[in-house]
């Protein structure tokens, strides 16, 4: 390859990052303050260079619930939930949250996990364990079914009105 096929491949590859970044710096910019500081303090650390493949695919996953918490299992913001009325959507999203809280504790108790083993069995980072229970983020479609793998239930049992 010449000089120059180098150097056009390597502008075209900039650009289409930039624009494939867009989306993520929107949902930023919309995002409540405090979920944005942590979704900074997120990036700074994947920037930091410091951490291992595992802990990487964590906190790009923590970033994705945190700035994409509406995706389906594919990431796709937005798809994961459409509904007509919005007071019935924020009583029944509040209701799903309420049972998939309880759910949660109580077969982590029942298990003996903790908030670290269980994301090390999900596959995230404990901090979005954490994050769920503290009610600062909603799972995503993709997170409700890796708990229930992780945790040996249906997904329906975490989020009832969860569907395939």
């Amino acid at each position: 390859m010449s000089a120059t096929a180098t150097h056009q491949f390597t502008e075209i590859a900039r650009f289409a990052s930039f624009q494939a970044a867009t989306p993520i710096v929107l949902a930023l910019s919309e995002c409540d303050p405090e979920l944005r500081e942590q979704a900074m303090e997120l990036f700074h650390q994947l920037a930091s260079g410091k951490l291992d493949d595992s802990e990487r695919y964590s906190t790009v996953a923590l970033i994705a619930d945190i700035l994409f918490p509406e995706s389906d299992e594919l990431g796709f913001p937005g798809i994961d939930s459409e509904v007509e009325d919005a007071e019935e959507a924020d009583e029944d999203d509040q209701n799903q949250i309420a049972h998939f809280l309880e759910a949660i504790k109580q077969l982590m108790q029942q298990r003996g996990l903790s908030q670290s083993e269980l994301a090390e069995k999900v596959g995230i980072g404990q901090s979005s364990i954490s994050m769920m229970l503290k009610r600062h983020c909603r799972p995503q479609r993709s997170t409700i079914k890796r708990l229930a793998v992780a945790l040996d239930v249906q997904p329906d049992q975490l989020w009832p009105a969860f569907q395939d």
